[in-house]
């Protein structure tokens, strides 16, 4: 989750990261988008996240992804909310 941690401390459009494991809930800033047009521009980026009350994005990737792979991910979740 430390990647996820420098989204908020960037002061950008990410408010709060919680998590367990590989799962993780990202509060987005309501006036960037909502979760569902966050999760619509990561699908279009080949990224499958779950919008889930409002301006939240759920993460759950893969127990057998591999670190190569997450960290793509999360560069792509940088890139849309950066």
């Amino acid at each position: 989750h430390a990647r996820l941690a420098e989204l908020v401390a960037d002061g950008g459009a990410v408010r709060e990261v919680r998590g367990r494991g590989l799962w993780a809930g990202v509060d987005v800033d309501p006036a960037f988008g909502t979760g569902r047009e966050l999760s619509e521009r990561l699908l279009d980026r080949r990224v499958l996240v779950k919008d889930t009350h409002g301006s939240t994005i759920r993460l759950a990737p893969p127990l057998v992804i591999s670190e190569e792979d997450l960290d793509w991910g999360l560069d792509q979740l940088a890139a849309v909310v950066g």
